[in-house]
């Protein structure tokens, strides 16, 4: 245990028993020592909620690191399920443009909020033309086909 935590425990307990002190003044009706028992309870009291543990500091950027960690890792996996789901894959209907721009707005929207690096949100951009570029070139061909009167 630290100085700090030790020192933090004893403010508390005094702030604590000058508490029980200022109740029982006040319980005799002796008003004056009760107020000035309460005041320095709550000096005790309010100074052991003050100090600060140097070792606490590192645990919280040790902890602030990991938490950016996991929200990396799951910003890449939200990005990645997100392209996947508008790759025809298990698909009848290939996604419309409104359909994807919506997705990529959204997801551009959260990806801002993310902690990721500018290539992975790159890669994530080239995935989305890749999927318009398909999505273009499918509705062509489909209109070639209506043109022709062929039905696919």
């Amino acid at each position: 245990m630290s100085i700090e935590k030790i020192f933090q425990w004893i403010l508390f307990c005094a702030g604590i028993i000058t508490s029980i002190f200022a109740g029982y003044m006040f319980y005799i009706d002796n008003i004056a020592p009760g107020a000035a028992w309460l005041a320095v309870a709550v000096g005790f009291l309010c100074f052991a909620t003050r100090v600060k543990d140097s070792s606490s500091d590192a645990e919280d950027a040790e902890n602030s690191l990991q938490a950016d960690r996991e929200l990396h890792d799951m910003a890449i996996l939200i990005a990645e399920l997100a392209v996947t789901s508008l790759k025809n894959i298990g698909r009848t209907v290939p996604p419309g443009k409104k359909e994807i721009e919506d997705l990529e707005t959204k997801l551009e929207n959260f990806l801002t909020q993310m902690p990721l690096e500018q290539s992975e949100r790159d890669e994530i951009n080239e995935e989305f033309d890749r999927l318009k570029n398909k999505n273009r070139r499918s509705e062509n061909d489909r209109a070639i086909f209506r043109q022709l009167g062929i039905r696919n």
